[in-house]
């Protein structure tokens, strides 16, 4: 079942809602990793982030969806804790989340981001790895401000420990992405294994975090990353559904972006996975050329159509939003911060940009 525009906008209002709470504090505090600092590559990051232009004039660009710190800082307060005090914590994995980013489009060769070029297509991929590497250097500066706040050293300690072990995981599902460069030769297992790192592990990663800054207990602490595990599963395979289906007007990226690249996408290896003879070696044939031209990328998407293949990839999102709701059934939370937690786990699995 293919999910409609009307349904994506009733999950994506209270969503945002409940990102708009915690925005201001956000971005109040990626600001403040950012003050005093003017000279390149910080220059850049304000750019990347859509506070600044190529030239360093500030304008207010479409920006990221903030997910992942409101993730930590809503576990915080579901689990009791004083979110405010979690605030260096959620802005770090912000940076860490744009640190991938900038690197991903480097790798990808993606020239768009937002709606706007990205800092390779500007500057140059050299200058792009720099500000990723200072990008991912000043998250963990951020981080290390929750001491200010009053977590003591343990405590600290261990979101330095949770981060960097996040952060590993990003780097095997990105080398797992990269190293698999033939998508017949992924299978659908294989490629859930890849997104376990690239995206689910910073998402388990944000809300545990937060719980643990709460004073959550270890068991806790598990439930909840579970549910953001399984929240980042959801999300990233409907990211692949929209990087081939997606409207390029609420997406940021051109329509078909997924298959104008080549890239190895949940529908893809499902696709590849699920036909036979002439239509799968036709398949690999579209896929398997350096580029691919405007036809080339209609006849991949029909033989994906005829498949059924995107309400699949759509029924599988629903299947791990449904876990990651029922996860929390581990936790005893009160109404109101399950209703909110669950609300981000529909929305991931339904969203339209």
């Amino acid at each position: 079942m293919t999910v409609s525009k009307e349904s994506s906008a009733r999950a994506a209002q209270p969503v945002l809602a409940i990102i708009d709470r915690y925005e201001p504090a956000v971005m109040a505090e990626l600001h403040r990793a950012l003050d005093g600092k003017t000279n390149p590559p910080y220059t850049l990051m304000r750019y990347h982030f859509g506070w600044e232009d190529e030239s360093g004039r500030s304008i207010e660009a479409r920006k990221g969806k903030l997910l992942r710190p409101a993730l930590c800082l809503l576990a915080c307060e579901a689990l009791g804790g004083d979110w405010q005090a979690a605030l260096p914590a959620a802005a770090a994995l912000e940076l860490l989340h744009n640190f991938t980013l900038i690197h991903d489009d480097v790798e990808d060769a993606s020239e768009q981001r937002h709606g706007r070029k990205t800092i390779w297509a500007v500057w140059g991929e050299a200058q792009a790895i720099n500000t990723g590497d200072g990008m991912f250097a000043l998250a963990y500066a951020t981080l290390l401000r929750l001491s200010a706040l009053g977590h003591d050293s343990d405590r600290v300690l261990k979101s330095v420990q949770m981060l960097d072990a996040a952060t590993l995981l990003l780097c095997e599902g990105q080398h797992r992405d990269l190293a698999s460069t033939n998508a017949h030769r992924l299978s659908t297992q294989g490629y859930l294994d890849m997104i376990e790192g690239k995206t689910a592990a910073l998402l388990a990663t944000s809300c545990g975090l937060g719980a643990m800054l709460g004073g959550a207990t270890d068991e806790e602490v598990d439930a909840i990353s579970d549910f953001g595990r399984c929240t980042g599963l959801a999300f990233q395979i409907q990211d692949d559904v929209l990087g081939i289906w997606g409207d390029a007007g609420e997406t940021g990226k051109p329509a078909s972006d997924d298959l104008i690249a080549g890239k190895q996408s949940y529908p893809v290896v499902f696709g590849l996975a699920h036909c036979e003879g002439a239509q799968r070696d036709r398949l690999v044939e579209l896929l398997a050329q350096e580029t691919r031209d405007d036809n080339d990328v209609a006849a991949a998407r029909k033989i994906l159509d005829d498949l059924g293949v995107r309400e699949e990839s759509e029924r599988k999102a629903l299947e791990y939003s449904d876990a990651a709701i029922a996860s929390l059934d581990k936790l005893g939370l009160q109404t109101k911060w399950r209703n909110e937690l669950a609300r981000i786990a529909t929305f991931a699995a339904q969203r339209s940009a």
